[in-house]
C-alpha cells in the first residue's frame, strides 16, 4: 500500500488537492507523469487503438526536447498538463523556486504551440496547503489522484493491472508514468497494462478520459465538493 492509499494521507491531501471527483459514474481520468519519454509514442499508439484519452503531466526539459510529441497528444484529443522542471519535492522549495518550476513547465507546453495547461501535478505527489494555493495563483489547478499502482517501480504488468482495478471507480484519477525525471526509464510494463485496464474498465461501464472531460458537467464548486469528503 502506498502513502496515497492510506486514510490519513488521503483525507489530508483531499483538503487541498484534486484527488477524485464524486458523483461521476461513467468515466475516470487516466494520467501520465514525467514525459515525454521513450515509451510515450507507444502509450499514444495504445490509447489510439483502444479509443481512450488521457492527460499527460510533462516535465519542461522533456517537453522542450519533444515538442512534436506534445503536438501529437493534442491532435489525438489528449490533454497536456504541467509537472515542473527539475522534479524537486515542493516542500523543500521557496516560493520563488516553485514559481520558476511551474512557469518553466507551462512555458515548455505553450512553446510547442499548445494552450496553457490547466492542471499541475507536484513532483512526488506532495505539496503543502499553502503551496497549493500559491500554485493556483499562478493559474493552474494542483492535482494528485486516488489510484496509484506504483508502475514507476516496474512491479510487473499483472500487478499494475490488479492494483488499478482493485481501486478504480467512477471519478477516479489514475497515476501512471510514460517517462522519467532521470535517464530513460523502461515503461514497457505500463504500456502493456493499458489494454487490460481500459478493457476491464469498459466492462464495468467506465471510459478513460482527460481530466478536463472528467470535470465536464460538474459543479463550478467541484473543488469544495471533492476535497471536503473523506476517503471512499
Amino acid at each position: 500500500m502506498t502513502l496515497l492509499h492510506t486514510d490519513r494521507f488521503a483525507n489530508w491531501a483531499r483538503g487541498h488537492l484534486l484527488c477524485r471527483v464524486e458523483g461521476i459514474s461513467d468515466r475516470f481520468a487516466l494520467t501520465f507523469d514525467d514525459g515525454p519519454g521513450p515509451h510515450t509514442s507507444a502509450v499514444l499508439d495504445e490509447l489510439a487503438r483502444l479509443g481512450a484519452h488521457a492527460t499527460f503531466f510533462t516535465l519542461a526539459g522533456n517537453a522542450t526536447r519533444e515538442p512534436e510529441v506534445l503536438r501529437r497528444m493534442q491532435r489525438e484529443g489528449h490533454e497536456v498538463a504541467a509537472h515542473g522542471d527539475l522534479h524537486w519535492p515542493l516542500p523543500l522549495l521557496l516560493p520563488a523556486a516553485i514559481r520558476r518550476e511551474v512557469q518553466r513547465s507551462v512555458a515548455a507546453v505553450t512553446a510547442a504551440g499548445l494552450p496553457s495547461p490547466r492542471f499541475y501535478r507536484p513532483p512526488f505527489g506532495f505539496m503543502m496547503p499553502g503551496q497549493a494555493n500559491f500554485v493556483r495563483g499562478l493559474g493552474v489547478e494542483p492535482v494528485l489522484g486516488d489510484v496509484y499502482p506504483e508502475d514507476v517501480l516496474s512491479p510487473g504488468t499483472d500487478f499494475i493491472v490488479q492494483r488499478v482495478m482493485s481501486r478504480l471507480a467512477g471519478g477516479s484519477i489514475v497515476i501512471l508514468h510514460d517517462g522519467s525525471a532521470v535517464g530513460r526509464a523502461n515503461r514497457q510494463q505500463t504500456v502493456a497494462a493499458l489494454e487490460p485496464i481500459i478493457t476491464k474498465a469498459s466492462c464495468i461501464g467506465l471510459r478513460s478520459v482527460t481530466l478536463g472531460a472528467l470535470l465536464e458537467g460538474t459543479s463550478p464548486r467541484w473543488t469544495l465538493d471533492v476535497l471536503t469528503r473523506g476517503w471512499a
